[in-house]
């Protein structure tokens, strides 16, 4: 079965964030790989998106490292998964809790 996949405003916004992130302070280099590990994990999540572990403060919610300091949160509903957030790990965990809990 093959899943669609929906990004939030959310995480259109926090990818971007983290790419211009990068792009103030690291190399090309690191844009490059950020963004093909971005496409190579959405290209998992089509095909088996529970491959991944659920969030241990909601189980609908999983999540799964992109970089050591990024890590990407995402629901599945039916046949489509919905991209939530591209958090950076360096935050305050409770931002995270208020970002996708509300």
């Amino acid at each position: 079965m093959s899943y669609n996949t929906v990004a939030s405003s959310l995480a259109n916004t926090s990818y971007l964030n983290n790419i211009e992130y990068l792009d103030l302070y690291w190399s090309e280099k690191e844009i490059v790989r950020f963004i093909k590990k971005t496409e190579a994990i959405i290209s998992v999540l089509k095909e088996a998106p529970k491959t991944f572990k659920t969030w241990h403060v909601d189980t609908t919610i999983h999540c799964i490292e992109i970089e050591k300091q990024i890590t990407l949160y995402y629901e599945i509903q039916e046949n489509t998964v919905y991209l939530l957030l591209f958090f950076t790990n360096h935050q305050n965990p409770e931002k995270l809790q208020e970002l996708l809990l509300g």
